[in-house]
């Protein structure tokens, strides 16, 4: 596949970001059946660009401790939803205490999944 190829794809994927956000959050909770799931900032605010990531909240108990463990949640994350190595999706992984400052800073720009 070619670069523009790429982020054609890419471009399509952030336009129709609700549809794959569904299975995005069934990915999640086959991990971590206790999570709470939010779509936060330009995706909800409507200021979506080709280039823009969709921000994706995931607050549960069973978030591990560490930098690796936690990129290895978001590798199986990918995994189980499916998604191609160019997808918009950014994944931040909280436990509940650390989850004020994403939903403050968000404001009314959140949208929660599950």
């Amino acid at each position: 596949m070619s670069f523009m190829d790429t982020v054609r794809k890419r471009a399509e994927i952030v336009r129709s970001w609700r549809e794959h956000v569904y299975g995005v959050a069934k990915a999640v909770k086959e991990l971590l059946p206790d999570a709470e799931i939010y779509v936060f900032g330009s995706a909800v605010a409507g200021d979506l660009i080709a280039s823009s990531d969709i921000d994706i909240l995931v607050v549960s108990e069973k978030i591990p401790g560490g930098l690796f463990e936690i990129g290895r949640v978001k590798v199986e994350i990918e995994k189980k939803a499916g998604l191609p190595y160019y997808h918009p999706f950014e994944f931040h992984l909280v436990k509940p205490g650390e989850s004020e400052e994403y939903l403050r800073r968000a404001g009314k720009h959140i949208l929660r999944i599950c």
